[in-house]
């Protein structure tokens, strides 16, 4: 179960010049019900294909547990939505140092740095090994230069491609799909309708948990409660996830909050908190309406760590400027916890007050204070928090913040599947990598930039004279 609470976006708690009324919601009902409408109705095709997420046959992932229990590593080769999922179910769900305590481990090449890459190869035991190659495209860059390292260092040992490589894809398009075929890969499908950041529910995210035991049937069992519940009602009152979303909205778009601060009181939850960035900027951050006109809409969402950014960010926050918006995620019962015997150091008073009580009192009262400071210092802010952190409760959290983003576009008025700015880097990656189709773009790119402004430290290290 998911709660939320609203209570410090209130005039009487918060003040006036931030604070919204108890009936603020009766000004927009009209708009939050042509949002929710928009999506039911289109429940059952593109480009609502994720709603259906909770309710799929997973059959096919589950009987290839038996093929993965032959492996001792799993190393997921993707970047952005085809690896943020995936890293935030084992950042929630398992051990903070699983790799460290178990046989089975875990690895994430995320991004095209060489020691990204080289770092994991160095670890890994390679006839142990299956690499999990991720991209809807078939095409992404860094994704496929880390396969072809990968498809060669696998060579270089002798071992079969077909045996340690599993590919993850579109049905249809795309190199990967041709290399799969070619090499007889072991390979599943992302629905054609399915966008990356809203992948974490096909086997791009339920493929590397089901490696590490997670378990995948509760995780679409929190999603499916989650989406029964959110289709019941289209009044924000009794719809605490269209109510966020309006939230977000408002203190965007009328209030001038366009940061998005997600502070998490669960190291568990840091992960999401990183998946939720990604989901929230692609998918609203858009110079485009659908009308085609320039608005440039969307907040900033940056991600922090409870109680670690009350010794940082939070300065910023509390005698900075008032531009932001801040969400608490948290659960309600830790799985451990540890209490304090102070004995012989009662005499410190540092140290004495802690005496019968435990860790996990303590980052509770320091979310308790933080959230006290922050809202008599007039910065709005609201708290969503899960019963405990355990498949069903994450699954359901993570398809609510799904549902919240996609309700949100509908307010802002924009397309939030598309990620044309992307797009756009992408295109300047393959011209300067000199891939064929690409010419035109590094000729545009080479009359646009006309200057360069550069500037290093002088070399002082010249033996200056009479010295050795």
């Amino acid at each position: 179960m998911i709660k939320f609470d609203f209570s410090n976006i209130l005039k009487a708690n918060i003040g006036k010049d931030v604070g919204l009324d108890e009936n603020f919601v009766d000004k927009y009902n009209e708009m939050v019900k042509n949002g929710y409408l928009k999506i039911e109705n289109g429940r059952g095709g593109a480009p609502y294909d994720f709603l259906e997420l909770p309710y799929q046959d997973i059959s096919e992932i589950l009987d290839y547990k038996r093929e993965l229990e032959k492996y001792d590593y799993f190393v997921v080769v993707g970047i952005g939505g085809s690896s943020l999922g995936g890293y935030a179910l084992f950042r929630a769900l398992k051990h903070l140092n699983y790799n460290i305590k178990s046989n089975k481990k875990l690895f994430f090449i995320d991004n095209s740095d060489p020691e990204t890459v080289l770092s994991v190869l160095d670890v890994i035991e390679p006839e142990k090994t299956i690499f999990n190659v991720i991209t809807k495209s078939g095409s992404t860059a860094e994704t496929m230069s880390a396969f072809s390292i990968i498809f060669n260092f696998l060579k270089e040992k002798g071992l079969p491609i077909e045996k340690h490589i599993v590919a993850t894809t579109d049905m249809e398009k795309g190199d990967l799909i041709n290399i799969a075929k070619q090499y007889e890969l072991k390979t599943f499908y992302i629905p054609r309708g399915v966008g990356g950041r809203y992948s974490v529910f096909t086997p791009v995210g339920l493929l590397p948990a089901l490696f590490v035991d997670i378990d995948i049937k509760a995780l679409l069992e929190g999603a499916k409660e989650v989406d029964v519940n959110f289709r019941r009602s289209y009044s924000p009152e009794n719809n605490p996830i269209l109510l966020s979303a309006l939230v977000n909205y408002i203190y965007d778009k009328e209030y001038h909050k366009n940061i998005l601060a997600m502070m998490c009181y669960k190291d568990k939850l840091h992960g999401i908190g990183l998946w939720y960035q990604q989901l929230w900027a692609e998918s609203l951050g858009k110079k485009y309406d659908l009308k085609d006109d320039v608005v440039e809409s969307g907040s900033t969402p940056i991600v922090l760590r409870g109680a670690t950014d009350q010794h940082s960010v939070l300065q910023l926050f509390m005698e900075g400027p008032n531009d932001k918006l801040i969400v608490f995620l948290d659960a309600e019962k830790s799985e451990r916890d540890v209490k304090f015997k102070i004995d012989e150091l009662k005499q410190y008073k540092a140290l004495s007050y802690f005496e019968g009580k435990t860790l996990g009192s303590l980052i509770a009262s320091e979310l308790e204070g933080v959230k006290y400071a922050l809202t008599i210092a007039e910065k709005p802010n609201y708290t969503i928090k899960i019963e405990k952190i355990d498949e069903f409760n994450i699954g359901s959290l993570l398809f609510a913040f799904e549902l919240q983003t996609v309700i949100a576009s509908t307010f802002y008025g924009v397309d939030p599947f598309n990620q044309p700015g992307v797009e756009e880097g992408k295109k300047a990656t393959y011209a300067l990598m000199g891939r064929d189709g690409y010419d035109e773009k590094r000729k545009e790119m080479t009359e646009n930039i006309k200057e360069s402004y550069k500037i290093n430290f002088p070399n002082d290290n010249k033996e200056s004279e009479g010295e050795r």
